[in-house]
């Protein structure tokens, strides 16, 4: 009897991975859309969470108590990525240099749409500040700690739009390539620390706050060209980053996972020229 109830609070409480009990987390980027469906479920797993957030405190905070409420610690820090100086400062927040995942979600670059042939340098080195470079530091902060706990997980959010042409998502997609190739090269020389480094490249993300949502209108368009009839949820997004942080998927490096339902991203051009 005792058995069956402990496996029904389990279920109830959505806590998959026994490994990921007690760990700690950094979600950058962490309080809204994408970045709070993961703080939520890596909480939701046992995990001790700092989320990061730029600009939404309330959000942050509201993020945070609602990981509180699965018995576990959860901290918000202010900070830019975009900026090493304030990468310094996020990660003094971490107690005792604790390390053991590290989400990079925080994105920018579609404030300004607009072709690669018409972008803005000034903007283009704004959105790679954030959208590269911030991962980057964030990664150079996080191996020393990882590597004297011998071992932890980076993911990095994608994007299709590194993949595969969409019209108007120049800077975005130039940037988010660029740290798909980060990502490949940090696996291969973490892995010997026992840190795994993977991605996560997502189709349209309703719902989400992140960057798949600048144009909501264009969700009703893209449903037709998914095959499982639905667009992506963050909480796709969270069950994934949760296994791939999970010891469920210890031989998972250096790989971008993608969550689209089967998507033809050759339909992107079709869809976000109407």
């Amino acid at each position: 009897m005792l058995k069956y109830q402990i496996e029904v609070i389990m279920v109830e409480n959505k806590k998959i991975y026994s490994s990921l009990n007690g760990k700690n987390a950094l979600i950058l980027g962490g309080s809204r859309g994408i970045g709070k469906a993961i703080s939520i479920r890596l909480a939701q797993e046992g995990c001790n969470v700092l989320i990061n957030y730029a600009r939404s405190k309330d959000a942050a905070t509201e993020t945070a108590a609602t990981c509180k409420s699965y018995g576990v610690e959860a901290k918000i820090v202010q900070g830019d990525i975009g900026k090493e100086s304030s990468v310094k400062e996020i990660y003094k927040q971490i107690n005792g240099n604790n390390l053991d995942i590290l989400i990079n979600n925080a994105a920018r670059g579609l404030e300004r749409p607009r072709p690669a042939i018409d972008q803005k340098p000034k903007h283009l080195h704004s959105t790679m500040d954030v959208n590269l470079f911030g991962p980057w530091h964030a990664i150079q902060h996080a191996f020393p700690l990882m590597k004297e706990k011998g071992g932890g997980v980076i993911i990095n959010l994608l994007s299709p739009g590194s993949e595969h042409y969409m019209p108007n998502y120049s800077a975005v997609g130039i940037s988010k390539a660029a740290l798909s190739s980060l990502t490949m090269y940090m696996s291969v020389e973490l892995a010997p620390y026992g840190i795994r480094v993977n991605g996560i490249s997502a189709g349209w993300v309703e719902g989400s706050d992140g960057e798949h949502s600048y144009r909501k209108e264009v969700s009703e368009r893209v449903k037709p060209f998914v095959p499982i009839g639905r667009n992506v949820s963050p909480e796709d997004i969270a069950s994934a980053a949760a296994w791939m942080c999970s010891d469920e998927s210890s031989m998972l490096v250096g790989h971008v996972l993608h969550i689209d339902g089967g998507f033809n991203h050759g339909a992107w051009n079709a869809i976000l020229d109407n």
